[in-house]
């Protein structure tokens, strides 16, 4: 086999890796996507029910640290 051949040939292997790559780096950012929706709907789920309770505690007279909300956020 001469050098251009080889060389040809190479080059045609590192492409069809780099197409393989590409898929494979497609996929986890789909796979990364799901991930954050998943997250964010379960945050929001968490948010609403800490100011479910934080309403329900108002409502029957106790007293709640409001510091004290999973996210660290104020309401």
């Amino acid at each position: 086999m001469n050098d251009t051949l080889l060389a040809r040939d190479l080059v045609l292997v590192r492409l069809v890796d780099l197409s393989t790559m590409g898929e494979k780096l497609e996929q986890i950012g789909t796979g990364l996507e799901v991930i954050i929706q998943a997250q964010l709907e379960l945050q929001t789920w968490v948010e609403e029910q800490e100011e479910r309770s934080y309403e329900l505690s108002e409502t029957v007279g106790g007293k709640i640290d409001e510091e004290a909300l999973s996210f660290d956020m104020e309401i």
